[in-house]
């Protein structure tokens, strides 16, 4: 059985923007194509073996016909794109057998209806019209539904835009001005993305970046593409729990997605067309700000008040610089969810999506240098460039000032995301030995650091200066405020005390680490 390539868009909405569509006279002058009330099932095996080979598996129903259908993502983050086997089933018992496609992974095709049990239900009122644009055809769906999972309903409201014929560029100019229409902001997970989520044993709202597959016989072009669509799904995953301020880790995980574009735009700057870069790094650096905020706060919190009052034994005299804490958060999470909620974070999405999928990227370089050039040569000479900086930043380690070493640790974790990049592109011991000396020493400094953020910090909650300086005389509560302050600081700067110790000894560790890259490149030779 042949496949064919699924490609589609899908815009997060309420109930209320859909509806307006649904009455709008726009929406009225499309082609009909269907109405359907549609229940899905989706099966995978009880270990979980399709959603860790990327497969999706289902029987929907629509009251007249029973399709199976098979999705694959091609090995990456592949928001848009998707391959996709459908058949005619006489019921919503699954056969596997049914396709027969070197395409799809040996565990699949070796698969069996026995094998496959429900996972969860998709229940969805949809209703489906055709434009044109610009010589496309492009069907628009409009989702009212759910997700179901046992005793648990995850709803689903969104607009899908599947390309029938013609360009991306059609697809995602038809999806911008949708989106502004309805407040609709682009996303990469799917129906199946939410079952999953729903059958965790411990759901959570959030969710790390899945695994980048890169290999060392592609093109820089391909690899920058694909870490691209990995960071857009990364951030998407996140964004509505960090909107509305469900988990700190919301936040959290939205800030790291973030940084990681901002390497991948430095790393391969070189190959790229500015003009088509500018305005989505402007874009980045912008929202990146505003989270860092929030983000420094939870840091703040979590991982410098919070053990320094267990530590202390003292929440009572700490209480009024909790609240100072909470107030500023309060605002920072504000902006937060203005700043997800904005035109400018939605034109971010689509545009970075379309990033994902351009073929007007890259420009040569004076050395012949491209976007086609191979993958294993890009990274070796990223990789081997940020090592060259970090250590250069380093030097003279145990006489750097804690300005210095600040600037060590971003070097460092720039370093840190080449190689989360370009680390699965080589093999052997050498990069495991490397990757864990690299990992302590930035938990090391990453703790320094913490230290002389909340200095900074501190500071401003109790509403002095970061050099400490104080006003001539001082209200009570703020009086109370810098004496916690101080206690936490102190307590702080005996454990960085501890820590300076093994720091030394970490870097020293990791400068006698061989780049593993050179040795493998060596090897090739």
């Amino acid at each position: 059985m042949a496949s064919h390539e699924e490609i589609e868009v899908k815009l997060r909405t309420d109930p209320d923007k859909i509806a307006k569509i649904r009455r709008s006279r726009w929406w009225r002058e499309l082609e009909p194509v269907r109405r359907q009330s549609i229940h899905s099932i989706y099966f995978d095996t009880e270990t979980r073996q399709l959603r860790d080979c990327s497969i999706s598996l289902r029987t929907r129903s629509d009251g007249h016909a029973v399709v199976q259908t098979v999705k694959l993502l091609n090995g990456a983050s592949n928001s848009v794109a998707r391959r996709e086997w459908e058949t005619l089933v006489p019921d919503p018992i699954p056969d596997p057998s049914l396709i027969i496609d070197p395409a799809l992974p040996q565990d699949f095709r070796t698969l069996t209806s026995a094998d496959l049990q429900p996972v969860f239900d998709v229940d969805v009122k949809r209703e489906t019209r055709r434009l044109t644009s610009n010589g496309a055809t492009i069907d628009v769906s409009l989702d009212n539904g759910a997700v179901i999972a046992g005793e648990t309903r995850e709803p689903v409201h969104e607009i899908e835009l599947e390309l029938i014929a013609g360009e991306l560029t059609d697809l995602f100019g038809e999806a911008q001005r949708i989106s502004d229409a309805v407040d609709g902001r682009l996303h990469g997970r799917t129906k199946a993305d939410l079952g999953y989520a729903l059958n965790r044993v411990e759901r959570r709202q959030w969710s790390r970046a899945t695994k980048l597959h890169l290999s060392p016989d592609m093109t820089a072009g391909a690899s920058f593409r694909l870490i691209i669509l990995n960071s857009f799904s990364h951030l998407t995953a996140n964004d509505d729990c960090a909107r509305l301020n469900l988990d700190i880790e919301g936040v959290h995980q939205c800030r790291i997605a973030l940084r990681r574009l901002r390497s991948a735009f430095k790393i391969y700057r070189p190959l790229l067309r500015r003009k088509r870069i500018e305005p989505i790094e402007q874009a980045v650096r912008w929202l990146g700000k505003i989270l860092g905020t929030a983000r420094d706060l939870d840091v703040l919190q979590a991982d410098l008040i919070e053990p320094a009052v267990t530590a202390l034994g003292e929440a009572k005299q700490l209480a009024p610089l909790m609240d100072s804490l909470q107030a500023r958060k309060a605002d920072a999470y504000g902006l937060v969810g203005e700043a997800l909620a904005s035109a400018r974070y939605r034109h971010l999405l689509i545009d970075l999506c379309a990033l994902g999928y351009a073929d007007d990227l890259g420009k040569p370089t004076d050395d012949g240098r491209d976007l086609d050039q191979p993958l294993i040569e890009l990274a070796t000479s990223a990789l081997s460039r940020a090592h060259r900086k970090l250590l250069k930043r380093g030097n003279g380690f145990e006489s750097l000032s804690e300005a210095e070493r600040h600037d060590v640790r971003i070097a460092l974790k720039r370093l840190r995301y080449a190689l989360d990049f370009f680390g699965g592109v080589f093999d052997g011991e050498a990069k495991k030995k490397f990757v864990k000396r690299l990992a302590r020493l930035q938990d090391d400094l990453g703790r320094m650091n913490d230290v002389a953020v909340a200095q900074a910090m501190l500071a401003r909650l109790i509403g002095v200066a970061s050099d400490g300086s104080e006003p001539a005389a001082l209200p009570a509560v703020q009086g109370q405020l810098a004496f916690a302050a101080g206690g936490i600081l102190g307590w702080h700067r005996r454990r960085a005390a501890e820590i300076d110790l093994r720091l030394v000894k970490d870097w020293n560790a990791f400068v006698r680490a061989e780049p593993f890259w050179l040795r493998e490149q060596n090897g090739a030779a």
